[in-house]
């Protein structure tokens, strides 16, 4: 009977995680709006620094700045800040402090540390990647107009990007291991 009510669950919360993206797609502006969000590297490995810059705002404009990641049991996890844009309307996450949010000051990698389930989740579920070797995890990168705080609706989206973060480089084998009851997984780099 668990068993039935755990997976009614699970496929309710795929629709509505579903339903959220639509919703952020439904209400961007993105691409309308001459904002920009750059995010670098592109595609690295998890521990890599991530640089994001925004340009195209208004002198001084207020927005938040929201990371979206859906994990491989379809859980949403979000994380946002607050940023207020520099004179000539550019924001640089490594330089400009956040206002508010999940995290205040400069912290270049706050939105992917301070990543938690949206509202609707469960909560206290952990962000995990069940096969590090299989792909990336894709981070969606967006910027809200005002600012907005978490459990609310955020303003339209008036940028985006996805960028991808990678558990294992280029060429990494896996060995599982098993010695008594010891179990474990061993990575060895290629060559």
């Amino acid at each position: 009977m668990s068993f039935l009510i755990n997976s009614a669950a699970r496929s309710f919360q795929r629709v509505c995680n579903v339903k959220l993206l639509a919703a952020v797609r439904l209400y961007s502006t993105a691409g309308q709006s001459g904002v920009s969000i750059q995010a670098g590297p592109r595609t690295a490995l998890a521990d890599e620094a991530l640089k994001i810059r925004v340009s195209g705002l208004s002198p001084l404009q207020e927005v938040t700045v929201r990371a979206v990641v859906i994990s491989d049991d379809d859980s949403m996890f979000d994380s946002s800040a607050q940023y207020r844009a520099d004179r000539q309307g550019e924001l640089d996450l490594t330089r400009e402090p956040s206002l508010g949010g999940a995290f205040t000051g400069v912290e270049a990698m706050g939105l992917l540390w301070s990543l938690l389930p949206v509202p609707m989740e469960v909560p206290w579920r952990r962000l995990f990647k069940k096969d590090v070797l299989k792909g990336p995890q894709f981070v969606d990168l967006l910027v809200h107009r005002d600012l907005s705080e978490r459990g609310r609706i955020p303003g339209p989206v008036l940028a985006k990007t996805r960028v991808e973060r990678w558990f294992a480089g280029q060429g990494v084998t896996r060995t599982q291991l098993s010695e008594g009851r010891v179990r474990g997984s061993l990575f060895l780099p290629a060559g």
